[in-house]
């Protein structure tokens, strides 16, 4: 089983964090959710203290297969996926597999095209960024608690940097020098590309996107996604944050996911498919 933070009771909910990271930046999170939910954070594979990823194996679907593993260690058939960036594709390939009762995407990149500037750009400040890696790595935790190492990051990850506790920060530096995929996960991102087929989506979904992500979703080739949504995909706004926003504002994420959680139900109440 992967590195994972399991609390509450009720309906279950799995958290899936982004690229390099691990189930630590959904910490806050965990708090505001779990009087009322069964929540699991969980490590992605190929990331620090998730299941070994092959090489060969790198990519949303090999991603994906693990965390099957782990679902049905749980004893999960289907369960709430909530998933943010590369959590947010997972869980899309998740959805299309048939776990998910419902899937709340947090800059997932929706609308991203297969050879995209800006997930080119993205890509090359991954691998611009994979020499902080390298060195706290080799440094540890003087490395892991300096600015100098974490503001490069945490600009990329919120926009209120100081609303990021020490422990969170400290955790996504040691998270990020000890992802074991790192640079064979670029480069499957690059060639594989991160494409959603929204058309395919079934399961009731939530697209939220924060203010002020790394990605364009205000560009017109997402908009023209957006705006052409099918009745059972939302699009919610996250204003003031940037793309991981649970970091900063973890109040803000788990009421727009109450939110989400609240009108899957209804809407299943209603039309008799609650499960």
């Amino acid at each position: 089983m992967s590195s994972f933070i399991r609390v509450g009771t009720g309906e279950p909910v799995l958290l899936l964090h982004g690229f390099t990271l691990s189930h630590h930046v959904w910490r806050g999170l965990v708090d505001e959710l779990s009087s009322d939910y069964d929540i699991v954070a969980l490590t992605m594979p190929g990331h620090w203290g998730g299941r070994r990823l092959p090489w060969r194996h790198v990519g949303v679907r090999g991603i994906a297969d693990g965390i099957e593993r782990d679902l049905d260690e749980l004893g999960w058939d289907t369960c709430h996926i909530v998933g943010n960036s590369l959590g947010g594709q997972v869980g899309f390939e998740l959805e299309r597999r048939g776990r998910a009762r419902s899937l709340a995407a947090i800059n997932a990149g929706v609308g991203t095209k297969r050879f995209d500037y800006n997930g080119f750009r993205v890509g090359v400040e991954f691998v611009m960024q994979y020499r902080l890696a390298l060195a706290t790595r080799v440094l540890g935790d003087r490395a892991a608690a300096h600015p100098r190492f974490q503001q490069p990051v945490l600009r990329n990850s919120a926009r209120n940097i100081a609303a990021v506790t020490k422990e969170d920060a400290i955790n996504m530096m040691r998270a990020i020098a000890h992802c074991p995929t790192y640079l064979p996960s670029v480069a499957a991102f690059a060639r594989d590309g991160l494409v959603i087929d929204i058309d395919r989506v079934q399961a009731p979904t939530s697209i939220l996107l924060s203010e002020f992500d790394i990605y364009p979703n205000r560009a017109p080739h997402v908009r023209w996604i957006l705006d052409r949504l099918p009745a059972h995909i939302r699009e919610v706004r996250l204003p003031g944050v940037g793309h991981i926003p649970m970091l900063e504002a973890p109040a803000l994420v788990a009421a727009a996911l109450r939110e989400h959680f609240d009108i899957v139900t209804r809407t299943a109440t209603d039309t008799g498919t609650l499960r």
